[in-house]
């Protein structure tokens, strides 16, 4: 474990670190992006779980998702600390005016620019052809940066959305 409980990436998160993906339905600007990193530099730098520094990164993805991740392979993290970072994101939601934590929202690509629906547009976009099996979608449902890094952007087909095809 690193003596900074912030990395200096979220790459360097290792494979079995935790993640929790946030989306937002519009892309995010520059100014709410530099925001976001500034804050989330700032938590992460004073995280901590049972006194424990929590050794963690945040990363804006795509103008849309953010990623929170926590390396916690020699802890474990309470849930205090797990309020802690959500607080951080439905304090972002607050004072930029956003919508974060909608698990209602999905990010798909077409022609190679995000897109986002909800959840119950899903059939009539199949239906009407604007979304197949091929369609690459960003799947929130990953829990480790292994899995974000496996499995993140895929096929639709391979998530829980291949039910609507």
């Amino acid at each position: 474990m690193q003596a900074s409980a912030t990395l200096s990436s979220f790459d360097a998160l290792p494979a079995d670190a935790r993640v929790w993906i946030y989306k937002s339905a519009t892309p995010l600007s520059a100014g709410q992006q530099a925001m976001i990193r500034e804050r989330g530099t700032a938590f992460t730098g004073a995280w901590r779980s049972h006194g424990q520094v929590v050794v963690g990164a945040l990363e804006v993805l795509n103008d849309h998702l953010i990623a929170l991740g926590a390396d916690i392979k020699d802890m474990r993290i309470c849930g205090g600390a797990i309020d802690a970072s959500t607080r951080l994101v439905k304090e972002l939601e607050r004072d930029l005016g956003l919508q974060l934590t909608d698990r209602m929202v999905v990010v798909y690509e077409k022609d190679s620019v995000l897109h986002t629906c909800r959840v119950p547009e899903l059939e009539g976009l199949v239906k009407e052809g604007r979304l197949t099996g091929d369609t690459m979608v960003y799947d929130d449902l990953v829990a480790t940066k292994g899995d974000m890094d496996a499995r993140f952007r895929t096929p639709m087909r391979n998530t829980w959305m291949a039910r609507y095809l």
